[in-house]
């Protein structure tokens, strides 16, 4: 991590819940730091301990063992009174919007003004009207959320979080119930407010395809542990445990590079990713061309992880210098893994 100054940190945090007469642990030996300003992913899959989670970092549930500091506040030695103040500093973005259906676009946005009670009627309409432009809801203010899209009810729950002006942004499965390109664009917008803002920002999330458009860093939650922890690319790119791996495959999906799909290809099977600069440099094909290597494209795809651009090509290599072209390659600062 950054030297940023820590926001979020959990220490040792294990969470459990009575079923019948067993204890069933959910959460085991948790260790977080997140800095200011960063996106932070937590990915896991259905069953995982992602929503425990972030229901610890807000105090909605407390943990049966470990400590919690929010913005240098320790969350797990709060009485009732600091936890409301608590909740000022930490919006929450939830999955399935939890919007009033009985209050308007703008009504919800204001709702935890008024619950706080520190701004007059006068205050909470501007502070509303700047935030529905922000989000992009002009003309919207006066509608329902019955009125509204998948995509613009979200936008409603951002600004509704960012009301209170918190420093800390905790985003529970926000995108899941949202079609690509709505997705997409409530990415970018999390990703300006955070640039703009300076905002924290915790995105819980199943799919690493969400993780990879935003976050700066990752942890990979399975079966209630943190398996790997890590920046974005670093994680992606080189997964070292089998539940990354399955994450990066899953996002990956139709990459074709499993099972038999190669046994057609003669000589020798590898995969390159180029990272950053290095998609657009020569250095390869200069190397393919002085060793006397041929080569065939086998798969591949070009793509993002957050503003890095990164490529991936499974190739077939023939010809008598090929190991020699590959320790060049390496030495190149393109990663080579053998794919058989």
């Amino acid at each position: 991590m950054n030297a940023r100054p820590l926001i979020l940190e959990l220490q040792d945090v294990s969470k459990h819940y009575r079923v019948g007469r067993q204890d069933m642990p959910v959460l085991r030996n948790i260790n977080l730091k997140v800095g200011a300003g960063e996106i932070f992913g937590i990915i896991g899959h259905s069953g995982a301990g992602k929503s425990t989670l972030i229901r610890l970092i807000n105090a909605l549930e407390r943990p049966d063992a470990g400590r919690i500091w929010v913005d240098g506040a320790e969350v797990t030695a709060m009485d009732a009174t600091a936890l409301r103040a608590l909740r000022q500093k930490a919006g929450m973005i939830f999955q399935h919007f939890n919007l009033l259906s009985s209050k308007t676009a703008a009504q919800n946005i204001a709702f935890p003004l008024r619950i706080a009670g520190q701004a007059d009627e006068a205050e909470i309409r501007h502070r509303v009207a700047a935030l529905i432009e922000r989000v992009g809801l002009d003309g919207h203010a006066d509608k329902y959320p019955a009125q509204l899209s998948g995509g613009q009810k979200q936008r409603v729950g951002i600004a509704r979080a960012l009301a209170t002006g918190p420093r800390i942004l905790l985003c529970d499965e926000a995108t899941s119930a949202l079609d690509p390109q709505t997705t997409q664009s409530v990415l970018r917008l999390l990703d300006e407010i955070n640039r703009e803002l300076n905002l924290t920002i915790v995105l819980i999330a199943h799919e690493m395809k969400v993780v990879r458009n935003l976050c700066d860093r990752v942890a990979v939650l399975d079966e209630g542990r943190i398996v790997e922890t890590g920046e974005v690319a670093e994680v992606f790119l080189r997964p070292g445990h089998p539940a990354s791996r399955r994450f990066v495959s899953e996002s990956e999906e139709g990459d074709g590079d499993s099972g038999g799909a190669f046994d057609h290809i003669e000589g020798r099977l590898v995969r390159l990713t180029f990272r950053g600069g290095k998609l657009h440099d020569t250095v390869f094909g200069e190397i393919m061309r002085e060793c006397g290597v041929d080569f065939c494209f086998v798969s591949g795809h070009i793509d993002r992880i957050r503003h890095m651009p990164y490529g991936r090509l499974v190739l077939g290599l023939s010809g008598v210098r090929t190991a020699e072209a590959l320790s060049r390659i390496r030495d190149a600062g393109i990663v080579v893994e053998d794919v058989r």
